[in-house]
């Protein structure tokens, strides 16, 4: 059997947690009797550099462009290819239908989350996610869905079958654990990781550490990914946090070494598919602060410490607790370690090929 994948993701995601399920995905195919191929010519993500092959086995260029110049040509390559049909499975790695007319083969989606549905208001007026999504999840031959929780919001929102949609969660490795010491580290610090638009719930956050740093000068935040906006510079400096926030962008051996070393992780968001920094604090050794929201009890389950997103004195307290006790901080770590143990790319990928097996039968 050989699976064929798109561009999409690889064109416009340098980092991000969808990106790093197919590079893994494609990584063990191979261990389960499948072969791949995929349309990437013009790509600047980290994860799928790492990986050994890429299309017919050659690596991908270090081409320094635009998004858009890497999408235009992906996109023809894709098209290209999927007219071609020289494969059994086809696997979007998104959510553009632009290959439902040229497609003669049954396709798998992967549906990660529906924060767009659950909270279109936190996103642009002219986002049409939600359209690209509707046009290409009611037609796909089977749906793979990254929690139970996302496959609730399937059912319920796009009128799913239950019999097609296949719940597969995502995994971890331990050949992850590799860490590279970052310098010049405050003592005590919280860490938060990725993005911080919208869903996030980057700004209520803010406003939580504020109410910790009150009871816990010495504590720092620590912020990885993107610079500061304008918007988060005000509120920070309105909330008199100036000295006590950085943001720094870092690698993922680095990531390991903030987590190590952090006090905990807080996760707020309203909304995740699955949330894969929940497995890296586990594996880490660090504490995790979470939303009692989506997925998240059903991944985090009796590793994660919860609290209401939306009240800041309550995330707070949540994370003092953390902080304050030792005897619940240990028995959150000791709670991660044995639930990591249930998350593997492996296992992943091998209940994703029982799926493409089970499609094409």
């Amino acid at each position: 059997m050989k699976v064929f994948y798109d561009h999409q993701i690889f064109s416009w995601q340098k980092y991000g947690g969808i990106s790093r399920y197919f590079t893994e995905l494609m990584a063990h195919l191979e261990d389960f009797g499948i072969t791949y191929e995929n349309s990437l010519l013009l790509s600047d993500n980290i994860h799928i550099k790492l990986l050994k092959k890429c299309s017919n086995g050659v690596s991908l260029p270090q081409f320094k462009g635009k998004i858009r110049t890497y999408n235009a040509i992906n996109k023809i390559n894709s098209i290209n290819k999927i007219r071609k049909s020289e494969f059994d499975i086809f696997h979007p790695t998104y959510y553009d239908p632009y290959f439902l007319k040229y497609l003669k083969r049954p396709f798998v989606l992967t549906v990660h989350d529906l924060t767009h549905e659950r909270y279109p208001q936190l996103f642009p007026k002219k986002d049409n996610t939600i359209s690209l999504k509707r046009d290409i999840i009611t037609k796909a031959n089977r749906i793979i869905a990254v929690s139970n929780n996302t496959k609730k919001d399937l059912i319920e929102l796009y009128n799913i079958p239950d019999d097609k949609i296949d719940v597969i969660y995502l995994g971890y490795s331990f050949n992850d654990l590799i860490t590279e010491t970052v310098h010049h580290l405050p003592n005590h610090y919280i860490l938060f990781v990725g993005q911080r638009d919208g869903y996030k719930n980057f700004s209520t956050f803010l406003k939580a550490f504020a109410y910790i740093n009150k009871r816990k000068p010495d504590v720092h935040l620590i912020c990885t990914g993107t610079n500061f906006t304008i918007q988060e510079l005000k509120l920070i400096k309105s909330l008199k946090l100036d000295d006590r926030i950085t943001s720094m962008f870092v690698s993922d051996s680095q990531l390991n070494y903030l987590y190590k070393k952090a006090l905990c992780f807080v996760y707020p968001s309203l909304y995740e598919g699955f949330g894969i920094p929940i497995l890296e604090s586990f594996a880490l050794s660090c504490p995790v602060a979470l939303s009692n929201a989506s997925c998240f009890p059903e991944i985090a389950q009796n590793g994660g410490s919860y609290f209401d997103p939306t009240q800041p004195n309550n995330i707070g307290e949540c994370v003092l607790q953390i902080l304050n006790d030792n005897v619940y901080r240990q028995m959150l770590i000791t709670e991660g370690h044995k639930l990591l143990l249930k998350y593997s790319w492996k296992k992943m990928t091998e209940e994703i090929a029982e799926v493409y097996r089970k499609t094409i039968q």
